[in-house]
């Protein structure tokens, strides 16, 4: 199951979560992104609708367990039952990031989308990453570490089990975001 399930995750989604906590990453992007109250709402809604697909992939591993503690076949129908199994998470994640992504072209205009897609925090500018290479003391690598500033949220973050780990947050956060425009 660990091999099944990890092989679909993104640790980046929870190294960037923990970093500054999901609740925080959330308001930020909304923040960042400049939304109008019309939008929080249309977005609110828009998760609200994806949260029973995302209790599905949610309850997917214990479907597998049930199956697997029922399970008296061959080795050859394991992997059959795993494949399977990988096969509807996939589809079942690919459906959800492709209405999460559709839902949000609908919500944001083409300039929100645009700063969504290259990182809604932007890039470090080059001369900095630079200025800090030539203070380095030389027993460091020759490559410059690279700058520890806030994760710029990309799109990379709301797909697979990263969207389903933030969908909760993005729901809560919009909700207390609403109540606090009010």
């Amino acid at each position: 199951m660990l091999l099944t399930v990890g092989a679909f995750g993104q640790a980046l989604g929870a190294r960037v979560g923990g970093y500054i906590g999901r609740e925080n990453l959330a308001l930020i992007w909304i923040n960042a992104l400049e939304l109008t109250p019309a939008q929080m709402k249309a977005l609110l809604a828009l998760v609200e609708e994806l949260l029973p697909l995302r209790e599905e992939i949610v309850n997917m591993p214990d479907k597998l367990h049930e199956d697997l503690l029922a399970f008296t076949g061959t080795p050859k129908e394991l992997r059959e039952l795993l494949a399977a199994y990988q096969k509807e998470l996939r589809e079942k994640l690919q459906t959800l990031e492709d209405k999460f992504v559709a839902g949000l072209k609908r919500i944001l205009t083409v300039a929100q989308w645009e700063r969504l897609q290259r990182g809604i925090l932007g890039e470090m500018p080059r001369e900095r990453i630079r200025a800090r290479a030539r203070v380095a003391p030389r027993f460091l690598p020759r490559k410059p570490l690279a700058p520890q500033a806030l994760p710029a949220l990309r799109l990379d973050l709301l797909r697979g089990l990263s969207l389903v780990r933030l969908l909760p947050t993005l729901q809560e956060v919009l909700s207390a975001k609403l109540e606090a425009v009010k």
